[in-house]
């Protein structure tokens, strides 16, 4: 499968998407008020939203960083109770101590991979299908799935392989979600009628696909069992404009898009 490739889209055109159309009635000074007021409102909705993710970045990447010091303690700690568990006499009450300290260690190291890998599971969905099929995601998430299926006294195996692929899986989801990426899909009309088609992913947010003569346009957005499309026939135009925009530096426009459908 194609990989998306990754555009940086001028922070205007994000502005601009959701800016109403018009009406060609209105005088040009009317006109000019409107997008005017509306382009107020679509910042200052976006600044919030801007805002509200940069908290929940910052959220994330403290508990991230927290929790990185504390697997690197438990690791240590795992290192020490082997060495100690080695050099000790078989009989010796040191070598049991050290022996709980590392099953201690390694049964709470455990659990908070369990809980980082159950709580990827919940965004799997909102991955788009060309991302979840790329090789390394795909295997990526049937390990996880694997690792989730463990019973409870095998949660423990592994621990070093399980928390590489989390790592891994949240790291790839996170450059999609930073990013504007152009994928090549199939979609099926209300008739049943299929067609190739350029799908443009803002992150884990919207999507705007369009075929190759712009008879056919659809909205995609994210949900919990997957990324919903409808059918949006009137924006065609408009989003085989974002297409040459997004994919060229020469043809740098705005475009005015609903951000819902």
């Amino acid at each position: 499968m194609t990989r998306g490739k990754k555009i940086n889209v001028p922070i205007l055109l994000l502005s601009l998407m959701a800016l109403p159309a018009i009406s060609q009635e209105a005088s040009p000074l009317e006109q000019t008020r409107e997008q005017l007021r509306s382009w107020l409102e679509t910042k200052q909705k976006e600044q919030t939203e801007i805002n509200e993710w940069k908290n929940d970045q910052e959220v994330l990447t403290n508990y991230k960083e927290g929790l990185i010091k504390e697997i690197a303690t438990y690791k240590q700690q795992i290192a020490d109770a082997k060495i100690l568990a080695g050099a000790a006499d078989q009989e010796s009450s040191n070598k049991i101590t050290a022996r709980d300290q590392f099953i201690a260690a390694e049964k709470l190291l455990s659990t908070e991979l369990r809980k980082m890998e159950e709580e990827f599971a919940t965004i799997i969905p909102l991955l788009p299908p060309p991302v979840a099929r790329a090789a390394k995601i795909s295997v990526g998430i049937e390990t996880l799935k694997k690792n989730l299926a463990l019973p409870i006294d095998a949660q423990a195996e592994d621990v070093a392989k399980r928390l590489a692929n989390i790592t891994e899986l949240m790291a790839e989801a996170e450059k999609f979600q930073q990013g504007v990426n152009i994928f090549p899909e199939l979609h099926k009309k209300t008739d049943g009628s299929e067609y190739n088609m350029q799908v443009v992913y803002f992150g884990l947010s919207i999507a705007y696909a369009v075929n190759e003569d712009s008879t056919f346009a659809m909205i995609g957005v994210p949900s919990e069992t997957g990324w919903k499309f409808t059918e949006a026939n009137e924006l065609a135009a408009d989003i085989q404009k974002l297409l040459v925009t997004a994919t060229t530096e020469k043809d740098v426009s705005f475009t005015n898009l609903p951000i819902s459908k």
